[in-house]
């Protein structure tokens, strides 16, 4: 954790006195603020992006910040460290837990194996509004699956569970 988030952060702020304030914000919370982040984390860079995100967010909204030293204040930057921490967490999980796209099952389609080669001709047979939901299940929620196909998070979920259950089905006939 550098000078350098203090300095992006006192630029967000126009009033002097709520620069002041912030720079005691930052030198009294910044190391109890990554100690939560890492403790939840488990990873020194994930801590730093959670305690800088936490910050940017506070300078963002000094209104919400009290008295430093306050005891409300100190709750109040050790729940924004946790909750940033824990959104980093989510998002590094939806990405690792990212299965096969789409495009890699097209591909899959010319490989040697005959395995992948037969999964991937079985999920392209699949009708095309099921093939679209586990499509953009990959690293999407179902609300952002429904946005991008422009219908309800129940039909997508429909899709989605009707899909799979097809898929199963399919593959267990090969």
């Amino acid at each position: 954790m550098g000078l350098r988030i203090l300095t992006v952060c006192l630029a967000l702020i126009e009033d002097i006195s709520e620069k002041e304030k912030f720079e005691q914000l930052y030198w009294q919370y910044k190391d109890l603020m990554f100690y939560c982040a890492y403790k939840r984390l488990h990873d020194i860079q994930l801590a730093e992006d959670a305690v800088n995100i936490s910050f940017l967010h506070a300078a963002k909204n000094m209104s919400m910040v009290g008295e430093v030293t306050s005891a409300r204040t100190k709750r109040l930057m050790v729940t924004i460290a946790e909750r940033a921490a824990i959104n980093l967490y989510h998002k590094a999980q939806r990405e690792y837990n990212r299965t096969v796209g789409m495009e890699d099952v097209e591909s899959m389609v010319y490989t040697s194996e005959e395995s992948d080669r037969m999964i991937a001709e079985t999920i392209l047979e699949l009708p095309l509004p099921y093939r679209q939901g586990l499509k953009y299940s990959q690293g999407y929620n179902n609300r952002e699956i429904a946005a991008i196909l422009d219908c309800s998070v129940a039909k997508v979920e429909k899709l989605l569970a009707r899909g799979k259950k097809q898929l199963a089905k399919q593959l267990e006939e090969v």
